[in-house]
């Protein structure tokens, strides 16, 4: 009997490893493809990233053997030639990476892209110093044996011209061999400039901050208050026998006086301050459509005057489209200053919230033995174009006011701002993104439709 018992249990089992054998060999073959698929998968994704990086490393790589050779780059050249390869918005490289939890993360890292960087052999650098107005290059063109408007020409500066605000000669000053600013923009040669040096060094301020700097410092209320406060302080210095500080200067026009009133007159009739500015020009309601009144100047001695009407909307929408000649430097912002730059241009950047560590870096760059001395406050130096005191006319945008200013008058600005972050050789990649925070905490609208444009 049990005999017969022993003999059922084992027949049972054979039977239930015949039902079950099959199967589990599907359950274990499963596995192992799952196993090896998801090693095959771990090993296709680390090659990619491999690849990736040693593309970004290459491209860079290739970009400065193109610059030092000649290359493949047809465009590379560099005394008396044209200049074709000039960048439009179109053309600026904005890359997008993926943020991961933070879309604030997300907008600032997708327009953070250095592959544009050049770097010149230093024994191959020739350089130009350009002042884009309201950044602080005013007291920067002071420190440069060629900072004058004159050099770019080939008519030397005054000698030792730094020697008014700091004994020592920087790096940097003998290096450049001449300075940019607003006239020079004027003339439509700056593909010329450009095309003379292999290196330029950019004063550069959040745009925000410039424009609202460049409406407010041409305010005639403020222009008279600062001529005022100058004028009291030249006087005091020149009673005690020294020399003004540097700020101390007159503050001049544009040299034309009657168009001088033109300009006094709208920002009385039309704009008085930055937030009527954005209505103006946003189609909101103004005090007056078309603003009379009659101006007056002084010419050789005679006093002339004119009825006029100026027409307010137009003149908003022209300051909006930058064709307007009404505020002298927001009309040249850095769309007039950057739009013919090569993208063979090496870049140094100096930012305004930064000017001495950017300044010291930079002479150390260009082969400073040690860090350059900056002016010291006896001699004004440190704040050339700096309105001490309240002005009378001050920032009074509102949140609708400086969303409109943002993404209808700066827009182009920030492109170009960005792009010149981004190929600057003395900032590191933690620089540019500071930067890129700072205007998306400022302008957030614009960078999120820059970002979406890029993907």
């Amino acid at each position: 009997m049990a005999s017969s018992r022993s003999a059922g249990h084992r027949a049972n089992r054979q039977k239930s490893r015949g039902r079950g054998g099959p199967g589990m060999l599907l359950w274990i073959f499963a596995a192992v493809v799952c196993l090896l698929t998801l090693a095959l998968s771990d090993f296709i994704i680390k090659v990619q990233l491999d690849d990736h990086q040693n593309g970004v490393r290459n491209t860079a790589e290739q970009m400065l053997r193109d610059f030092a050779s000649g290359g493949s780059r047809s465009d590379r050249t560099l005394k008396g030639r044209g200049n074709s390869s000039n960048t439009d918005e179109s053309q600026i490289v904005l890359s997008v990476s993926s943020g991961e939890n933070d879309p604030t993360t997300s907008v600032v890292e997708a327009l953070i892209d250095r592959r544009r960087r050049v770097e010149v052999p230093d024994s191959e650098r020739s350089i130009a110093f350009v002042h884009v107005g309201k950044s602080g290059g005013s007291t920067i063109s002071l420190l440069l044996r060629n900072g004058c408007m004159t050099a770019v020409e080939g008519t030397p500066c005054e000698p030792e011209r730094y020697k008014k605000i700091q004994e020592a000669e920087s790096t940097v000053s003998k290096r450049v061999d001449f300075y940019i600013h607003t006239p020079h923009v004027e003339s439509g040669k700056m593909a010329e400039y450009y095309g003379r040096v292999t290196s330029v060094v950019v004063v550069a301020r959040d745009p925000l901050d410039r424009f609202v700097s460049a409406f407010l410092s041409r305010h005639p209320k403020n222009i008279d208050a600062t001529r005022m406060q100058n004028s009291k302080v030249r006087r005091e210095y020149e009673a005690r026998g020294k020399e003004p500080p540097a700020w101390a200067k007159n503050v001049w026009g544009n040299g034309d006086v009657e168009k001088d009133q033109y300009f006094r007159a709208a920002f009385e009739g039309c704009y008085p301050n930055l937030q009527e500015l954005t209505n103006c020009a946003g189609g909101e309601s103004i005090r007056t459509e078309v603003y009379n009144t009659t101006i007056s100047w002084r010419l050789f001695r005679t006093k002339h005057s004119k009825q006029i009407s100026l027409p307010c909307r137009s003149i908003c929408r022209e300051i909006e489209d930058g064709t307007s000649e009404y505020i002298h430097h927001v009309k040249y912002n850095y769309e007039a200053f950057l739009a013919d730059l090569p993208s063979r241009t090496e870049v140094f950047v100096i930012r305004t919230k930064n000017l001495w560590p950017d300044w010291i870096n930079i002479n150390n760059l260009l082969g400073a033995q040690e860090d350059v001395e900056i002016p010291n406050d006896e001699s004004g130096g440190q704040h050339v174009n700096s309105r001490g005191g309240r002005q009378p006319v001050r920032n009074n945008l509102d949140a609708k006011g400086q969303k409109y200013l943002c993404e209808h008058l700066l827009k182009k600005d920030i492109i170009r701002y960005i792009d010149l972050m981004n190929r600057a050789v003395n900032l590191s990649d933690e620089d540019v993104k500071r930067e890129v925070e700072g205007i998306n905490a400022s302008c957030p609208t614009v960078l999120e439709s820059l970002a979406k444009q890029r993907k």
